[in-house]
């Protein structure tokens, strides 16, 4: 199963895929992403996967790395299953959405929003 630690050190907010096979599938040790550039943080289930794989892993249910779609632009995910995952949407940021999977979805939500008031 893939999924990740969120995790908030100073102005960051940092994803860092959990285990070995996680890192592999996503092709990042730690993803760091400014707290200022977070516009919105979602619980809702992930309805599909979007966009063609840039680097990483597409082995359904299991997706890690980089994806592009034409609408939405470049797409970090690291998922194996689409109930608990969170989705992160950024401005100013290499990646427009970050959709990966945590142990709780609800507090790790909070964590991210209280990380973004406090800003």
């Amino acid at each position: 199963m893939l999924s990740v630690l969120v995790f908030a050190e100073g102005r960051f907010l940092v994803i860092e895929p959990k285990g070995r096979l996680a890192k592999f599938a996503s092709l990042k040790q730690r993803l760091r992403i400014p707290i200022s550039s977070i516009v919105q943080v979602s619980t809702d289930k992930v309805p599909k996967i979007k966009g063609i794989r840039l680097g990483g892993t597409a082995l359904p249910p299991h997706y890690a790395g980089h994806f592009y779609s034409i609408d939405d632009g470049k797409i970090f995910y690291v998922l194996s299953n689409r109930d608990k995952c969170i989705t992160i949407k950024t401005k100013d940021f290499q990646y427009s959405e970050i959709v990966v999977q945590v142990d709780d979805k609800e507090r790790t939500a909070e964590l991210i929003r209280k990380s973004c008031a406090a800003q």
